[in-house]
């Protein structure tokens, strides 16, 4: 043997396998030395996804295991000494406390303000335009972050995102901003949200808002043990809003012993291949058998059986976030027209053994539209619900009215949903705060009006700003406005007071038509009697 063959033999025997590679010329030293990063993919392989379902190890070894930070066990065991208490019969483990105490969210909006400004677009950001107008109106977080509470405590300092969001929502729902507006703050600091993403490069919306969310949890979480436990974690802000639980239950054919894994839960992705949000619903709850090659190995039984998976929501969260798979593996878009409600009941998908009694309704109030070939190009923008309870078109710095037949007509990417009157979770003790400060009161909003387009702004409206009466402010000022979900109060006051604001709303409708017309209109809607439609819209709410 040469002397080469022998020092490559003894590098290899030694690791160097580096230097042996170098000296046959198949790869540069420079190559091996060149760090490798790796990020979180964003695009659905079928096939793995398959693969993945098929081989996925559903038996840990022992009755009782941790999953995702949340204990799995047998239906119907007798809680451990070690749980303290905070195992349901599910298996479902509570948290000790919680980070954030949930009675301060909101369901609806306390207050009816204007629909706010457009967002100008800095480069190819359209697609962080519209989760941004997503999350604006997205009413509980809207009106924590108008009370000012997170940034009067963060710790977080000048690198906070919830802190840019909370003065950007300020902003944008201000009645002093009626020109569009540049989220600079946030554009400048999108590499905080995540390293990968470049300015003036297309993203994909979904993925941006996953994280944007995720970085909004890692400002609350400043400041607190990196060591807490995980369940406490997911007891923030930001999981109260968008987060809830999924469970994954494996039934045993033979002896019945149900397995339930829990998992937390941000948004739902559904498949597309249906026709209609439901479809795709129960294809996501449809229960799986596992049999033949794929049979289950019963803890219980202590052998190979055929058993039933099913995915079904443990605990709702109080705002469902809908995606619809429309990107495949290789880039490609799925251009199929999905039919979805503007409300929307999932008791049908919710675990059988979950302790959640309703409300199981659900309110569309945001729809974020993609336009183009695949997630990296083309066009993003949104539909939005006002809190007047009016939809409108937001495409970057343009701003207008539609109706909801235009809505429900959209080719839908994200959907947003709000829980009808949302109860607060329970824990096994009170919550612990994570700042002692109280929110802030919001005044009340003198009256419902929407403001007509301004020089110097591309948004619009399709039809005439309202002129309201002096008798219909003083009507309006004169009631409390209450969340969506309180119950209405039959007595004779409110009866007169209604009846105020009808005819307040009579001498509106005089005045506005004496109002003088806007400009022309760029929307294709059919003009909308607005004085009527806020009006009323702002009765609803006050009953």
């Amino acid at each position: 043997m040469s002397p080469g063959a022998i020092a490559e033999t003894m590098g290899a025997k030694n690791g160097n396998i580096d230097v042996i590679l170098a000296k046959q010329g198949k790869i540069d030293k420079l190559q091996l030395r060149r760090r490798v990063e790796f990020r979180q993919a964003t695009q659905t392989d079928a096939k793995m996804d398959l693969l993945r379902k098929k081989y996925k190890p559903i038996n840990d070894t022992g009755a009782k295991t941790k999953a995702n930070g949340v204990h799995k066990v047998i239906a119907g065991e007798e809680q451990s000494s070690e749980s303290n208490g905070l195992l349901d019969r599910s298996g479902f483990r509570r948290p000790a406390h919680s980070l954030f105490p949930a009675e301060r969210l909101t369901t609806g909006w306390k207050t009816v303000r204007p629909i706010g400004p457009g967002l100008n677009n800095l480069g190819n950001t359209c697609f962080l335009n519209s989760v941004l107008q997503c999350l604006t109106y997205t009413p509980p977080l809207a009106e924590y972050m108008l009370a000012r509470v997170h940034s009067d405590s963060c710790r977080a300092g000048d690198n906070c995102m919830l802190c840019k969001f909370e003065a950007h929502v300020g902003r944008a729902l201000s009645k002093r901003e009626s020109a569009s507006i540049s989220p600079k703050s946030i554009v400048g600091r999108l590499k905080m949200v995540a390293k990968h993403m470049r300015i003036g490069r297309q993203e994909d919306a979904h993925e941006f808002l996953r994280l944007l969310v995720d970085a909004f949890q890692r400002s609350l979480l400043t400041g607190i043990d990196s060591k807490i436990d995980r369940r406490i974690q997911e007891t923030t802000l930001t999981h109260h809003i968008f987060g809830g639980y999924l469970q994954s239950q494996v039934s045993c054919s033979r002896c019945g012993y149900d397995s339930n894994t829990f998992d937390p839960l941000l948004d739902v992705s559904l498949d597309i291949s249906g026709s209609t949000i439901a479809k795709g619903l129960r294809s996501f709850t449809r229960p799986e058998v596992l049999n033949k090659s794929n049979r289950y190995k019963c803890e219980k039984c202590a052998r190979l059986v055929d058993a039933t998976k099913q995915m079904t929501i443990y605990q709702l969260p109080r705002i469902l976030t809908l995606q619809l798979k429309r990107f495949s593996a290789f880039g490609g878009k799925i251009n199929r027209f999905v039919e979805f409600p503007l409300a929307l009941n999932v008791k049908s998908y919710i675990s059988k053994n979950s302790p959640e009694s309703g409300p199981f309704d659900y309110n569309l109030y945001a729809v974020l539209v993609h336009s183009g070939g695949s997630a990296r190009s083309g066009h993003y923008y949104c539909f939005v619900k006002s809190p007047a309870g009016v939809w409108y078109e937001l495409n970057d710095s343009m701003v207008h009215q539609v109706s909801e037949r235009t809505v429900l007509k959209q080719s839908a990417y994200l959907l947003f949903y709000e829980r009808c009157g949302a109860p607060n979770p329970r824990h096994s003790t009170d919550p612990v705060t994570a700042s002692p400060n109280k929110p802030k009161k919001e005044k009340s909003a003198k009256s419902a009006d929407v403001p007509a387009a301004t020089n110097g702004s591309a948004r619009t409206t399709p039809s005439a700003p309202i002129a309201a009466s002096e008798e219909m402010e003083a009507a309006l000022e004169s009631l409390p406005l209450q969340p969506n979900g309180a119950k209405k109060k039959k007595n004779k006051k409110n009866k007169q007071k209604k009846a105020n604001v009808e005819n307040a709303n009579q001498n509106g409708e005089k005045a506005s038509a004496a109002a003088t017309p806007v400009a022309a209109q760029t929307s294709t809607e059919p003009a909308v009697d607005t004085n009527k439609l806020e009006a009323s819209t702002a009765l609803k709410q006050i009953k």
